[in-house]
């Protein structure tokens, strides 16, 4: 796991600046890789390659980035985890290539030059961001890939003279070569979902690569291809035709495969175990595969109504791990937010616990961990998916009420389903033209409409000209609800906020965090099941639960969801006059309505997640 940096000067216009530039970039990430630090230079093609490492598999020099073929004429830089690594390599040395390392990253260079690009990423299981230079043939070409769920970032800055590119978007404006330009839509688009929604980001002209894409560069431009596609996978989606037996059998194969290639590992590895379903069958079925006891960390509070603490302790018991407890307090908390926002690469409301917990796995001596993100939307574990069931042919007849009372029926409904509280009601404004993007936006929608234009001082037409939020080359029509939530949820919300928050939560303290339910061989076997095995009224994720061979403790099963959470909206009202002056200081939104949701959410009247946006928006100012 690392950070990687590069320049393509097509002008070349840099000189000998191109090498000094090149550091300064990729220096700035040194927290992303504490342990070594590389750069590779062809000045004469006005190439930059920069690398910083974490070591995590072959910790020798040999690992050493950027890395070369034996001809010197392909070179990589390269963030990730190639868990069939062992598997291709047994195939190149097949094919006669020979290897002077234990790492992933040479089989990345020999399985590019054996089999080219479309096939190479066709055949990696893993999560990755990789840059490879090619100068066979007298040619010149960049190429920049993507895994399949967006996992590891890769960001990139182009003009006519010259394609930068990073793990981090703060890296890139460290090369004093991209213009910083705030990019409104971005802003609107974090207080409308949350997050930044790929391929924009809050500078202007500094895009994401998308999920399952890779990116060539040479002297005739920039091309985008896309090489794996969520949505494809959907279109599969409830035709399996599997009974419940074999599905569950080979949920029960796919799973045990996958968690097992995931603790590959030549540094210390543990798991995240809250006592949730997700992260309890991880250590289920890891604790089968692990020689020693294997590390389990959980994070405990005062606040008995968040902790989890009993439930983590009932499944390190059954599987003899060895366990840590973190006390986390709402000093805490308050201590460490100028820390959490300068940890953020772009905003999201989101990542504040990720940030507590890997600080605390570093601190027990963790380099390595695995986490349960992904499961809820492999196995349909949230609770907007059973209701989605229903819920679709309910609100389409509402588009024939008049729009008065569509909002009181509206309301009606979806407090009788506990779906809508009166901390959410101004959301009802997205289904005033209640279609499957906008029902989503229900439960995934950060701020309504209204609010965001008190907020931004934007007028209507100025909002409305961004458009819906997903920009997506997808057709919506004739889909069920269930799908929708659970195709956006991969490409949003997973994409967008979870898996990025993910990444750079836990770089920040050289942690790499892995993520065993997003294989893309387990998601394959998974999603086209009939939502059937998948939603029960009385278990949740009884899929995954049953495919647990030996089964899960009785209380883990049973418990109530809880999702990983903490205390925030306690200890953000034990801290509000501090933070109310930090967010009223110069913002660029407007103070009048911050003030009134600052007071709102004091009264109980607003979740804790609209006065953190608001924080977190000043601090990208």
């Amino acid at each position: 796991m690392c950070r990687i940096a590069g320049i393509c000067d097509f002008s070349k216009s840099l000189g000998s600046e191109l090498e000094k530039i090149t550091i300064l970039i990729r220096d700035s990430m040194a927290h992303g890789g504490p342990d070594d630090a590389g750069i590779y230079i062809h000045h004469e093609n006005g190439i930059a390659l920069g690398h910083r490492r974490l070591s995590i598999i072959d910790t020798s020099a040999l690992g050493h980035q950027p890395m070369s073929n034996r001809e010197k004429n392909i070179w990589i830089t390269y963030n990730g985890e190639i868990y069939n690594f062992l598997e291709l390599r047994k195939e190149l040395v097949g094919c006669g290539f020979e290897f002077k390392s234990k790492t992933d990253t040479e089989v990345l260079i020999y399985g590019y030059e054996q089999w080219g690009i479309e096939e190479l990423l066709s055949r990696l299981r893993g999560m990755f961001a990789f840059a490879i230079y090619d100068k066979r043939n007298n040619a010149s070409k960049l190429i920049l890939a993507r895994d399949r769920f967006g996992i590891k970032p890769l960001y990139y800055y182009k003009d006519k003279e010259k394609f930068i590119f990073a793990s981090e978007v703060r890296a890139l404006m460290k090369s004093n070569l991209v213009p910083d330009e705030k990019s409104q839509e971005a802003m609107v688009r974090f207080l409308q979902l949350g997050s930044v929604p790929a391929p924009l980001t809050t500078v202007k002209n500094v895009y994401s690569i998308p999920c399952g894409q890779y990116i060539e560069v040479n002297k005739n431009g920039l091309t985008l291809k896309e090489y794996w596609s969520v949505f494809n996978c959907f279109e599969k989606f409830n035709k399996s035709q599997d009974s419940y037996e074999t599905a569950l059998g080979n949920t029960s194969e796919l799973l045990e495969e996958s968690i097992k290639m995931h603790l590959i590992s030549d540094v210390p590895l543990g798991v995240f175990l809250s006592g949730g379903i997700d992260s309890s069958a991880i250590v289920a079925i890891a604790s089968k595969f692990k020689e020693n006891k294997l590390k389990t960390l959980s994070v405990v509070f005062n606040e008995d109504k968040y902790n989890e603490a009993s439930f983590a302790k009932a499944v390190a018991e059954r599987y003899q791990t060895d366990h840590r407890e973190i006390l986390l307090t709402s000093n805490d908390f308050i201590k460490e937010v100028p820390n959490i926002l300068n940890a953020m690469d772009e905003p999201s409301v989101d990542g504040v616990n990720t940030y507590f917990i890997s600080k605390a796995a570093k601190e027990a001596g963790l380099t390595v961990v695995l986490s349960g993100i992904g499961g809820d939307e492999v196995f349909l574990g949230y609770k907007h998916y059973k209701y989605a069931v229903n819920l679709g042919d309910k609100l389409k007849a509402l588009k024939y009420l008049p729009s008065p009372l569509r909002k009181t029926m509206l309301s009606t409904a979806l407090s009788g389903l506990k779906l809508v509280t009166g901390k959410q009601l101004e959301k009802l404004s997205y289904l005033e033209e209640p279609d499957n993007l906008n029902q989503y936006m229900l439960f995934r929608g950060l701020f309504a409409k209204n609010e965001i234009l008190n907020l931004t001082g934007l007028s209507e037409r100025e909002l409305n000209s961004y458009g819906s939020p997903f920009d997506l080359n997808y057709n919506f029509k004739n889909k069920n609800a269930l799908k929708i939530f659970n195709l956006l949820d991969f490409y949003h919300y997973l994409q967008n906020q979870i898996l990025k928050d993910a990444d750079f939560m836990s770089m920040k303290h050289a942690l790499e965090i892995r993520v065993p339910f997003l294989d893309h061989k387990l998601f394959e076997g998974i999603i086209p099941l009939s939502a059937g095995f998948k939603l029960n009224n009385n278990i949740n994720k009884p899929l995954l639960v049953n495919a647990i061979k030996g089964g899960l403790p009785q209380e883990i099963v049973n418990r109530k969801k809880m999702g990983f959470t903490f205390p925030f909206d306690l200890w953000l009202k034990e801290n509000h006059i501090k933070l109310m002056e930090q967010t009223l200081d110069k913002t660029t939104l407007n103070t009048g309505e911050i003030d009134k949701i600052w007071k709102r959410f004091l009264a109980g009247e607003l979740h804790w997640s609209r006065v953190w946006a608001v924080i977190v928006v000043e601090s990208f100012k």
